[in-house]
């Protein structure tokens, strides 16, 4: 196994996930979701939302994505509705038209830890498809939020070291 590679694997989320200083961007799975769109606009750079109860801890993830498809499907419909080929796309599109809060938008809990590492991360998000995760702690509070980006930063950090990003 390579150096570098070795290197990722041992590699702490702990130590790359301000490398960007993405924030993480929290709601409650009662939001509703125009209100969730509206947080999701004024922080662009964090791509998938974490879901937290009312004990702050994480429910669900939401892709912005998600949010932007189901305000479509609420102005024009027709702009989604010529996209549907299968059952499985008109059952979502269903449920992007009725779902009014956060929860019924959400997916299932994905998450890294502080302990996951920068290849775990990376493998999470290429397997579901995901531009970034929230990152818990062992109460699965939401304390930060990886981005694809700080990912391949730090790949590419191995490829050719030098100087980080610059601050400007």
């Amino acid at each position: 196994m390579p150096e570098a590679h070795r290197l990722l694997k041992r590699t702490l989320i702990r130590d790359v996930e301000r490398v960007l200083d993405i924030e993480a961007n929290i709601v409650h799975a009662g939001d509703d979701l125009v209100d969730v769109a509206r947080q999701a606009f004024a922080g662009p750079s964090t791509r998938v939302i974490s879901v937290v109860d009312d004990e702050e801890r994480l429910v669900g993830i939401l892709p912005v994505l998600r949010v932007v498809e189901e305000i479509v499907a609420r102005v024009a419909p027709e702009q989604l509705l010529a996209d549907i080929s299968t059952v499985e796309q008109a059952g979502r599109f269903a449920e992007e038209v009725t779902a009014r809060k956060a929860g019924d938008l959400m997916l299932d809990p994905l998450f890294l830890g502080l302990e996951d590492t920068v290849s775990d991360a990376f493998a999470a998000m290429h397997i579901h498809h995901l531009s970034g995760l929230p990152v818990v702690d062992a109460e699965r509070r939401v304390v930060g939020y990886v981005d694809v980006l700080e990912l391949a930063l730090r790949y590419l950090e191995e490829l050719q070291p030098g100087p980080g990003p610059s601050a400007t």
